[in-house]
């Protein structure tokens, strides 16, 4: 974690707080090419161009600043509609510390990658209209944003000079970042800064010329400094203090309208998200830290104000609340969004997806890895049968408790649980606007998957319920009395006694329409967690990671609600699901006659992604079939990581 430092100032009350990249092997090397370098690039050319010189005055947004030069000039220079919009430093700056390496706010500075990053992930728009929104990532800046895309861009490597020359040479410019010494206060009017050994702070800024002493630079710190804003830093002086160094083209601006564009854009047939599908999805996302509260950086990050807006999009519409399962990373979950927009959309349905960053699944291969080690003489698992294969799973249950598979899951439940418990919770906050929504004619509807079940219990009490709740995790608040005219779970990882105290009271009773979609338990028992444990992840919960464990022949697995044999066990769930407006649908079947209650899922994270499923779910929402050509499935760049693993197998 970074830590809290305070800002650097020199003798002109300048912040120099710039951080050091941090190393990242997924940075892709500027490598040089045969183009022709000339041995002088000459200042005065760069200055033909009068790109504006920037003064961030005592702001620590040097990153901001030096980035916006190096845009601010390859849109001057651009052969085809060539630009004298002047972009927005600002930004450029709040999105480096949206996207540096370090969590939370709680430090100063920011760093060039982060910058980098910032610019990739929206684009930037101009000062004008950054000012006008008053420095918010509205609609309106997400939009301009997408003009001024970031293109190709790569890391030069500071020590060569051989590559940094071919680079300049290539674009006529470079973001660079360089530790700061008293000699830059010393800058004479011939530009030359006089290297010095008493250190101020870090610094970034655009080098744009060079000749046989050193490269020239431009600084934010207005045109009275050094040489009207530019000066030079020496061979010398760049080798031992240097830091960080990028070049970049800009990138040809993109409309997508199409909601599964977005979803092509997103998926893992490319190596990376772009701003134009970021920016299609941006409104249907609540990203949650891991303590549920509002997660303010990365590529979804919002905060109170944001919500306000996404939830202010919903009006008068058919709201759908989905809340991914526990083993889903970012990538994923928002992947699961895009695929489901495009239908959603076409039946009149406004999706707001959860993205609570749980991945339980890197930590559960993991456990489950080190708990096979231990249990697994060579060549044991090549001959065993299938009987061996029930001893294994008795066998790695207990391991995998206590090597942290409960620990991990516990954990990821109090996050779920968090986004509505805590006070600014996300969940909350969204459950607040909601209330006034439905005064507006909008329309409520729940999915869970998995452990999105649990994310929703206590978001559904607080919705639905009228007065003081009386059991849960809820007991005591005063419900909010929204009514949710559906509720969906799918392969609920959630407790059957959680159920009890949160969503059956209210089914009937607040939940208009309940319906719960469940592996049969056979294929239940075919399912595999990384073909390491031979059952569904629900029966690995049920026997290992919940209160009381299962011990073979003495005592069953704790019962969880998205198994068919603790259902069918169960004298309570066995009469609601006789209540007319509450289903039990089981997977797979065959009932494509009915579509209200098909699905074809055969694992348990595959609901999310069923055509069956989905299109059967979005019928309960409407009550007329969707447009089912719309829904493609496609895998993330997570998925298909995932998929790879298992086949190394």
């Amino acid at each position: 974690m970074a830590k809290n430092v305070k800002n650097t100032l020199n003798k002109t009350g300048r912040v120099l707080n710039v951080r050091r990249d941090s190393i990242d092997f997924r940075d892709r090397m500027y490598v040089p090419t045969l183009v022709e370098v000339p041995t002088i690039r000459d200042l005065k050319e760069y200055q033909k161009i009068k790109a504006p010189v920037l003064d961030q005055g005592s702001e620590g947004a040097c990153t901001g600043f030096g980035l916006a030069a190096v845009v601010n000039y390859l849109l001057r220079t651009r052969k085809q509609v060539p630009s004298k919009t002047e972009v927005s430093p600002d930004m450029l700056y709040r999105l480096a510390r949206r996207y540096d390496e370090w969590p939370g706010e709680n430090y100063e500075g920011s760093s060039a990658r982060g910058a980098m990053k910032g610019w990739h992930k929206h684009g930037v728009c101009s000062t004008t209209v950054w000012n006008a929104e008053k420095g918010r990532l509205t609609p309106r800046v997400a939009d301009e944003a997408l003009i001024n895309p970031l293109g190709a861009y790569f890391r030069v490597n500071h020590k060569d000079l051989v590559a940094m020359h071919c680079a300049i040479t290539e674009t006529g410019i470079l973001y660079a970042t360089a530790n700061v010494h008293e000699g830059w206060e010393q800058v004479d009017k011939k530009g030359i800064i006089p290297l010095k050994e008493q250190m101020l702070g870090g610094h970034a800024f655009a080098i744009v010329a060079y000749d046989d002493r050193g490269f020239w630079i431009q600084n934010s710190w207005g045109g009275s400094w050094g040489k009207d804003g530019f000066a030079c830093i020496t061979y010398d002086d760049w080798l031992a203090n240097g830091n960080d160094v990028w070049v970049a083209r800009l990138g040809v601006p993109v409309q997508t309208v199409s909601a599964a564009s977005a979803a092509v854009q997103y998926s893992g047939l490319v190596p990376r998200s772009s701003a134009a599908s970021n920016n299609e999805l941006r409104s249907h996302i609540i990203s949650l830290g891991n303590d549920g509260l509002l997660k303010r950086d990365g590529t979804f990050g919002n905060d109170s104000d944001d919500v306000a807006e996404i939830m202010g999009g919903c009006a008068g519409k058919k709201i759908v609340l989905y809340a991914h399962g526990g083993l889903t990373a970012e990538d994923s979950a928002v992947q699961v969004l895009a695929d489901f927009l495009p239908v959603f959309r076409e039946a009149g349905v406004y999706p707001v997806s959860f993205i609570w960053h749980s991945d339980f699944w890197t930590t559960l291969l993991n456990i489950l890895r080190e708990s096979l080690g231990k249990r697994r003489p060579e060549g044991f698992l090549d001959s065993a049968k299938d009987f061996m294969l029930d001893r294994l799973d008795d066998a790695l249950e207990p391991i995998a408790r206590v090597a942290g598979g409960k620990a991990q899951w516990d954990e990821m439940k109090e996050n779920a649980l968090g986004a509505t418990l805590e006070k600014e919770g996300g969940a909350r906050q969204v459950a607040h606007h909601l209330q006034k929504l439905v005064k507006q004619g909008a329309e409520i509807h729940l999915i869970g998957h998995s452990a999105g079940s649990i994310f929703h219990a206590p978001l559904v009490q607080l919705l639905a319920s009228n007065g003081t709740i009386k059991s849960g995790p809820m007991k005591g608040a005063e419900g909010l009395g929204v009514p949710v005219s559906s509720c969906t779970l799918w392969a609920p990882a959630c407790t059957i006694d959680l159920f009890k105290k949160t969503y059956l009271p209210l089914i009937g009773n607040g939940i208009e329409r309940f319906a719960l979609f469940a592996l049969d338990d056979k294929t239940e028992q075919d399912d595999n967690c990384a073909r390491i444990y031979n059952k569904s992840l629900l029966y690995l919960v049920s026997n290992a990671f919940e209160s009381e464990p299962r011990i073979p022949l003495f005592r069953d697995g704790f019962p969880i609600l998205g198994m068919e044999k603790f259902i069918r066990q169960d004298a309570d769930l066995k009469a609601l699901f006789r209540k007319k407006n509450v289903e039990l649908i089981l997977s797979p079947n065959s009932y494509s006659d009915k579509p209200a209650d098909y699905s074809t899922s055969r694992h348990h994270g595959d609901f999310d992604n069923d055509k069956a499923t989905v299109m059967a779910t979005l019928q309960r929402i409407t009550g007329t079939q969707a447009v089912a050509k719309l829904f493609k499935s496609r895998k993330s760049t997570d998925m298909l990581r995932r998929q790879r693993c298992l086949l190394q197998r």
